[in-house]
């Protein structure tokens, strides 16, 4: 991917809008204010865009994988791609998808599959004796999506979304299923009250790992609920990996005169007259920014270093700032296949992300272990492969693989399995035997797995740490997302749900903001929607 630079070629430093950083909600922010005419600049600590977006050849020639995230279903099914997707798709963005979103394997066989097909979902539920149970949540949850969906792409604290959550609240009152409860509520309990079925419960409970929750974290019934309603419309990927996503978003900007700069960290964000003016870099460049900075970034960081010598903020907003807290590591195996993989249950072989675990009562004891510092004897792994639905991913015949397992210690203390000595550290001998146990789970979903291996690529939380500050100590959620740093208080009680900081003309947007977590374009959006508000000045 190339990127435009500013050095010899060009003299200018002043714009309209300084990005800190390149992320993908940055740039979704930043081709929304270059299409309405805002001079932009995008500042990259990295080689290259993107952030936890990225497409590399990790394994061997021709196998091209996710080195991050890699589904896409609320962005590409949500506002940022039907406002941008036009000019997107014109830029080399397609996204593809199977019939099947996401599913549950079990060991001995059992199995659930999520379809995007109405009537294949509708069967599939009356197989597993769910279709009653199914279809009586959907009617709970209906009186609140209509306010609710659309609260995933809005700042928290513009008059739409408290009118929206206003709503939300006093409707539910009187509701068979009432938001209080979803808000409080842990998805654990929504999900086993509702559902009988071991294969159904397997398939929806792990997705709160993905979204930095557990299964008994209070506002987890309130992101189960999201799954529910959104996931039987499909998990769809960019074709030729996520990365197609920020080259399209580059070229977007581009064309529209934005410039993104790689490889310049910002070090400071300077503030002057009561507000936000612009940046200056590690190697002593100053950006000027006449309307607004724009940071992507953890609170932490931005209290703690960025606006270190910055007057005027409250030492309230700075003590939240250093006490917000990163809840778990992420562990991510890619591997190149000979072959194509197989399911017991042939319909898991389409796509999707499939979950794979020896049921809720393993799920929970997974999470007990990583609570006390333990890698888990039996980790929950998230299945995907992208070269179902893309075939040039991988070489033909062949096909490329991602394992994830979500819920694990930042630090280890120990091992649950008494196996794997464990001295604090994800050190490389640590990460090479948990690898090798993940691939023996999931084999057992898989028959003749370890036989197809050609290569495999790891990525443990000390690698997520050391590629990119925002993820603190290894947290790919950028953070707990539980209800004391969520919704109306991610990512701290200051912020109110809300994009704004402690400083005038200072934004904060990014994972560790609401919604939280995943490739989904909204802080981004949302930030852009403000600062081209005939209300805010230029």
């Amino acid at each position: 991917m190339s990127s435009s630079s500013i050095g010899a070629s060009s003299s200018q430093r002043s714009f309209d809008v300084v990005f800190v950083g390149a992320g993908h909600n940055a740039l979704v922010a930043a081709a929304y204010l270059a299409r309405a005419g805002r001079s932009v600049a995008l500042l990259e600590r990295a080689t290259e865009p993107g952030g936890f977006v990225r497409t590399e050849e990790l394994t061997l020639p021709g196998f091209l994988h996710d080195t991050y995230s890699a589904l896409h279903p609320l962005l590409a099914n949500g506002p940022v791609f039907a406002e941008l997707g036009g000019e997107l798709s014109e830029l080399g963005l397609r996204y593809v998808q199977g019939g099947v979103s996401t599913g549950a394997s079990l060991p001995d066989g059992r199995s659930a599959v999520i379809a995007t097909d109405p009537g294949e979902l509708a069967a599939e539920l009356d197989r597993l004796g769910e279709g009653e149970a199914w279809n009586g949540l959907l009617a709970d949850l209906a009186p609140h999506l209509d306010s609710l969906l659309p609260l995933l792409g809005m700042e928290l604290t513009t008059p739409a979304a408290t009118s929206l959550l206003d709503t939300l609240y006093a409707d539910g009152t009187m509701s068979a299923l009432p938001f209080q409860e979803l808000v409080a509520g842990s998805a654990y309990d929504l999900i086993t009250d509702r559902f009988r079925s071991e294969e159904l419960r397997s398939a929806f409970l792990p997705w709160l790992s993905h979204v930095g929750l557990g299964p008994h974290d209070a506002a987890g019934a309130l992101w189960a609920s999201v799954f529910a309603a959104t996931l039987t419309a499909g998990n769809p990927v960019p074709e030729g990996g996520s990365g197609r996503l920020v080259a399209a978003l580059v070229a977007l900007v581009e064309r529209h005169g934005g410039v993104v700069v790689t490889g310049a960290e910002v070090d400071e964000i300077l503030v002057g007259e009561g507000r936000a003016t612009g940046v200056r870099t590690t190697d002593g460049a100053t950006y000027t920014a006449a309307q607004a900075v724009v940071a992507t970034t953890a609170p932490g960081r931005l209290y703690g270093r960025l606006l270190r010598d910055a007057p005027g903020i409250p030492v309230g907003v700075r003590s939240q700032a250093a006490r917000f807290r990163y809840r778990r590591g992420c562990f991510q195996i890619n591997l190149a296949l000979s072959g194509k993989p197989h399911f017991g249950d042939p319909r898991l072989d389409l796509g999707g992300a499939v979950n794979l675990g020896r049921g809720i009562a393993e799920l929970i004891t997974s999470a007990r272990q990583a609570e006390d510092g333990l890698l888990p004897a039996h980790p929950s792994i998230s299945w995907h492969e992208p070269s179902a639905v893309d075939p040039g991913r991988a070489p033909a015949g062949s096909a490329v693989v991602r394992l994830q397992v979500m819920d694990l210690p930042l630090h280890p203390v120990g091992d649950a399995a008494h196996d794997i000595t464990v001295e604090g550290e994800w050190t490389h001998a640590v990460a090479e035997r948990f690898a090798d146990r993940v691939i023996a789970e999931a084999a057992q979903h898989v028959a003749g797995l370890e036989e197809m291996i050609l290569a495999r690529h790891l990525l443990s939380p000390a690698d997520i740490a050391a590629a990119n500050p925002n993820a603190g100590p290894g947290d790919g959620n950028a953070g707990h997302n539980a209800l004391s740093q969520g919704f109306t208080q991610r990512p701290m009680a200051a912020h109110r749900g809300g994009y704004a900081t402690a400083v005038p003309g200072l934004y904060l947007i990014g994972a560790a903001t609401w919604p939280g977590p995943g490739v989904t374009g909204a802080s981004g959006r949302a930030v852009a929607r403000t600062l081209l508000s005939p209300y805010r000045p230029r």
